[in-house]
């Protein structure tokens, strides 16, 4: 499976170079959600919005629903996640790469074919941190028992998490925290270079790879999460009012 997976990333490469030089030629227009993004993130996000746009025309041509292509994102990271506990890094890299297109696609699909709803993003929020929990224990199942890698491991996904629920909270407070520090897209792209390289280095130096990676997903991200929680805090004290959260009376007065 070692050889198998390292030509499959080979191949991949190929591809991308192929289609890198192709969008940089043809230089289409940016994409909102890609310009958001630094210069690096904004290219690669443009790219593979332009890339994966046949599959766009696919699924809305097979009337695949954003739902449908969100499960099977879900599905290609799922099994990434397992192919990562089995050290079949190449593989994993495939299928975390797909997984991510898939992840693009469904937001896209969901624009294009005016069937964007609550009920589809809140599917999509709840699919991405079930995503991120598959990648994670796979990771922390290759790194065992070297206990510094596993800690890594917990502590990125931990990390990951309080990203997704401080902003999931604030903005049901009524609050919309800005985007900035390591969101899910940055920590998706960070393991997907890391499986890259992983699959081209030996047995050891693949669990360091590893555990340096999810050392720096959990330093990043979790002065994201503090840097969210600290700024929402401070938007919430001068937006003033009461909360009817604490079982669903006022803090500090009684029922």
């Amino acid at each position: 499976m070692e050889r198998t997976g390292q030509v499959a990333v080979l191949v991949h490469l190929a591809l991308a170079c192929a289609t890198m030089l192709a969008y940089a030629v043809v230089h289409p227009p940016l994409p909102d959600r890609a310009a958001r993004y630094g210069t690096i993130l904004a290219f690669l996000g443009g790219w593979a919005y332009w890339a994966t746009s046949p599959l766009l025309r696919l699924a809305r041509a097979l009337r695949l629903s954003p739902s449908v292509v969100t499960s099977i994102g879900l599905g290609l990271n799922v099994v990434a996640g397992v192919l990562t506990g089995l050290g079949a890094f190449g593989w994993a890299f495939v299928g975390l790469l797909w997984g991510s297109a898939a992840d693009m696609l469904d937001g896209e699909l969901a624009r294009t074919t005016g069937t964007s709803s609550r009920a589809g993003a809140f599917l999509d929020s709840n699919l991405d941190r079930v995503s991120e929990i598959a990648l994670l224990a796979g990771v922390g199942f290759v790194l065992h028992p070297e206990r510094m890698g596993v800690a890594c491991a917990v502590a990125a996904l931990a990390a990951s998490l309080m990203v997704s629920y401080a902003r999931a909270r604030g903005e049901g407070l009524g609050v919309a925290c800005p985007a900035f520090g390591l969101e899910r897209t940055h920590r998706m792209v960070v393991f997907i270079f890391a499986m890259l390289l992983a699959t081209f280095l030996s047995g050891e130096a693949a669990v360091d790879l590893l555990t340096y990676t999810c050392g720096l997903v959990a330093l990043g991200a979790g002065l994201t999460a503090l840097g969210r929680m600290f700024i929402i805090h401070q938007m919430l004290r001068r937006a003033g009012g009461t909360s009817r959260d604490w079982h669903g009376t006022p803090p500090g007065t009684l029922p």
